[in-house]
């Protein structure tokens, strides 16, 4: 048994397999392409500069990891990554708000209790 390897050339009897003449002209093409412009999202400095002021200000963990996640989001709106970007702002919006509310929560307690102190230090000096 005979196996044949290798590439045949086509027989001349299909009409597919014969050049066109050289005197018929190919239709003509018009091709357009349009490529989309990348959309960009808004700039995400309102969170990242309340992610700053909270790692400053307020909890120093919760303030980095939405540090992080705005930066992080900018990039990705920039390159036009719209749902991670939307992520990404999402997750910056909690952890920042995580650390604005843990500060302001430690803020007010310190103030009670130091207020609390200071009436019973001076209610026990006068009296």
């Amino acid at each position: 048994m005979k196996v044949k390897v290798g590439i045949e050339k086509p027989k001349e009897e299909e009409p597919s397999a014969l050049p066109l003449p050289v005197s018929q002209p190919l239709p003509a093409q018009h091709v357009t392409v349009v490529q989309p412009e990348p959309r960009k999202q808004p700039g995400s400095t309102c969170w990242f500069v309340w992610s700053i002021l909270a790692t400053i200000f307020c909890c120093l963990p919760c303030g980095v990891v939405g540090l992080a996640h705005a930066m992080i989001a900018k990039h990705e709106g920039e390159r036009g990554n719209s749902v991670s970007y939307r992520e990404r702002m999402y997750q910056a919006k909690c952890w920042t708000s995580w650390s604005l509310g843990i500060g302001t929560a430690v803020f007010i307690t310190v103030c009670v209790f130091v207020g609390l102190y200071m009436r019973w230090y001076y209610w026990y000096l006068w009296y």
